[in-house]
């Protein structure tokens, strides 16, 4: 049996290409941060060479899949005019239990 210590570290690729292309924005920043303040450094400036595209953000995440027994898109029960609506309707309920019990 092995101890959760022994096992080998894993890393999903999804997470691993994100954190490595958020190093590789973060060191040509830099690179040219500091380059920046002098314009004859600026123009010789050699960035370092890095696997990915470092002008774009990461992609985003992929969708994940709603928990079961969960409805999809906006809550629409949630807003101003639907808490109202259901208010009015709990009113109106309630004054016609009202009616039928005083008979």
């Amino acid at each position: 049996m092995t101890r959760v210590m022994d096992a080998p570290f894993l890393e999903d690729a999804t997470g691993r290409r994100r954190q490595s292309s958020r190093a590789a924005r973060h060191a040509v920043r830099s690179h040219l941060h500091s380059a920046a303040y002098d314009e004859d450094t600026l123009e010789d400036a050699v960035l370092p060479e890095v696997p990915h595209d470092v002008g774009r953000r990461a992609s985003p995440r992929p969708p994940k899949a709603p928990t079961p027994g969960r409805r999809g898109g906006f809550k629409v029960w949630k807003t101003a005019f639907w808490k109202r609506r259901r208010q009015l309707w709990a009113e109106r309920n309630a004054a016609e239990r009202a009616i039928a019990e005083s008979e």
